[in-house]
């Protein structure tokens, strides 16, 4: 059956934020796209794929994601961030280690311990990032601890220290705090020897775009490929060429019902919404169940287009009334009065009518971090929430541009077509 509503991933939009990003950093700073949470919900293996011809390192949360990715072939390390304490003789890790296809991060000196025996017991050499905690106080290691810990895993033949990093607590909004942090940060690299090959990185999205001393030899980021994260910085505080990104992701559904109430006439659960006027309602089959968030009673906005000749404008649509699990309703009496061209729409005209959820215009009240401030929620956990349910449909070219050759892989919770 058709769907009624699908999540659309533009990979040359993404193409474009990759080679920003790169413009960014210079040709001597390596790449570390973060795709982990199955790359935030959009599809890795289909984005690791595009991501990884520009990519040193991709960088996933645990080692069952790295296993999955494994298998694609990317020809590029993974990088697995949860601190990994055991690692099993014929488990998809082990392969991946063997292969040189993993790295690990270390967390802590019993972590780096125990995880050198089992590189012995299992004749491996692993690859290790030794991340250090600067003030985050989530993982990584006491800044106390961390010249030992460094030397310790330098001086370890059966580990590989192939990078020494650390993760900021806030560079979208503090960047005082951002260079305390590094301050601490490379206190404690002046006072060990790396090895040469060693990568020394620190940056997410929001810290790579404030200023190059962030840079070092590689950027981690997540929002940044997806095209989003420069609306976030005040444009002094960021570097040229950052708000050169493309929102690379869409989600749409369609008006599957229309009726007409009268003013006073209330809408949804609880009756939470009541017309002032005469209103138009307009019933789409998305909810919280497909990850409308509801946290904060500001309600979503859509915006409608009709089909056929009046497709290319976009009319707002707020949201009327609770989300329910699988539905919301939209106020479409603005949107059929411009678009009716002349007179009334007969109801079923409205049957059919795209909505759009989330859209890539930067300017639209359906732009992905406006959507997510609204909710009080952050754009990764929006994107995160985002139903399995949905068809995700990746497209090769720009949906706006009419030459570009359009192929599309469809991925939904039980299927993968190419």
């Amino acid at each position: 059956m058709p769907a009624t509503s699908v999540i659309r991933i533009e990979l040359a939009a993404i193409d474009a934020n990759v080679a920003a990003v790169r413009r960014l950093v210079g040709p001597n700073c390596r790449l570390c796209p973060i795709v982990k949470a199955d790359a935030y919900g959009l599809g890795a293996a289909r984005i690791a794929r595009r991501l990884a011809p520009a990519s040193h390192l991709l960088a996933v949360y645990s080692p069952d994601q790295a296993v999955a990715l494994g298998e694609e072939g990317l020809g590029v390390p993974l990088l697995v961030l949860m601190p990994v304490r055991e690692v099993r003789r014929g488990d998809g890790l082990e392969s991946l280690l063997a292969g040189g296809a993993a790295h690990l991060t270390i967390h802590d000196v019993a972590q780096a311990e125990r995880l050198a025996g089992t590189a012995r017991r299992l004749g491996l050499r692993i690859p290790v990032h030794v991340e250090i905690d600067t003030g985050l106080r989530r993982g990584g290691v006491e800044l106390g601890e961390a010249e030992d810990l460094v030397r310790r895993v330098a001086g370890e033949e059966a580990l590989r220290l192939a990078g020494v990093m650390t993760h900021f607590s806030d560079s979208k909004r503090d960047p005082e705090q951002t260079r305390h942090q590094l301050s601490s940060f490379d206190a404690v690299l002046a006072r060990v020897e790396l090895p040469e090959s060693c990568l020394v990185h620190v940056s997410s999205t929001h810290a790579l775009m404030r200023h190059p001393r962030f840079h070092r030899g590689m950027v981690r980021f997540g929002l940044a490929w997806a095209g989003y994260g420069s609306e976030d910085l005040p444009a002094e505080e960021r570097l040229e060429g950052s708000d050169e990104l493309r929102p690379a992701v869409s989600w749409s559904s369609e008006v599957v019902h229309v009726k007409r109430i009268a003013a006073g006439e209330s809408v949804g659960y609880g009756s939470t919404w009541t017309a002032t006027r005469d209103t138009v309602v307009g019933l789409v089959p998305v909810g919280y169940a497909d990850g409308i968030p509801t946290r904060r009673g500001t309600p979503p906005i859509t915006l409608v287009r009709a089909s056929g000749p009046l497709a290319s404008e976009a009319v707002p649509a707020p949201v009327i009334g609770a989300v329910s699990m699988d539905q919301i309703t939209i106020d479409l009496t603005e949107a059929e009065q411009r678009l009716a061209a002349g007179g009334p729409l007969r109801r079923a005209s409205m049957l059919g009518w795209q909505v759009e959820l989330i859209g890539t215009d930067p300017h639209a009240p359906t732009h992905l971090p406006a959507v997510a401030a609204r909710a009080g929620v952050l754009p990764h956990e929006l994107l995160c929430g985002l139903s399995p349910r949905i068809p995700r449909v990746h497209i090769a070219g720009l949906a706006s541009d009419a030459s570009a050759p359009v192929v599309e892989v469809v991925r939904d919770a039980s299927r993968v077509t190419a």
